[in-house]
């Protein structure tokens, strides 16, 4: 147990980070322009997804492309529907919860009962992300057992 809790963390921990910057940074810019909470809320949803997602894409389809070194446009784009299918996979049915109920709900309610947008942001993305990742690395793990070769 002990190696998948430091695989996970390896898989996910960078991916967090600039999802969190860019849940602050839209948000921030969300709220500047309208004073709609639940705009701001999608923002923040919008720019946590686009600093998660980019990084694990990036990231996956770097590692594949240096493990499996394809030298034509057909390999290479298949590493790229291959990459794109495994992260459906993995993060599909905890992103459609996470993005159009669970996340916004958090960010939404959070600087409302927190009285604080920083301390609320804070409070509602970490518990979004509980939720989030106990589906995301159970489909990772499924993932894994039955897509091992990529």
């Amino acid at each position: 147990m002990k190696l998948r809790i430091k695989e996970w963390i390896r898989r996910y921990a960078w991916a967090e980070v600039f999802s969190t910057l860019l849940t602050f940074l839209f948000g921030w810019v969300a709220s500047g322009v309208t004073k709609n909470p639940v705009l701001i809320a999608y923002a923040g949803t919008i720019g946590a997804a686009a600093g998660f997602y980019g990084f694990i894409f990036i990231k996956d389809i770097s590692s594949s492309y240096l493990k499996h070194e394809p030298d034509t446009v057909r390999a290479k784009s298949l590493l790229v529907v291959r990459c794109l299918r495994n992260m459906g996979f993995e993060f599909g049915l905890a992103e459609v919860l996470d993005f159009f109920l669970v996340r916004p709900f958090c960010l939404l309610y959070g600087p409302v009962i927190l009285n604080s947008y920083f301390w609320g942001i804070l409070a509602g993305k970490t518990i979004a992300d509980i939720i989030f990742f106990t589906l995301s690395i159970l489909m990772f793990e499924i993932r894994k057992k039955h897509f091992h070769w990529f």
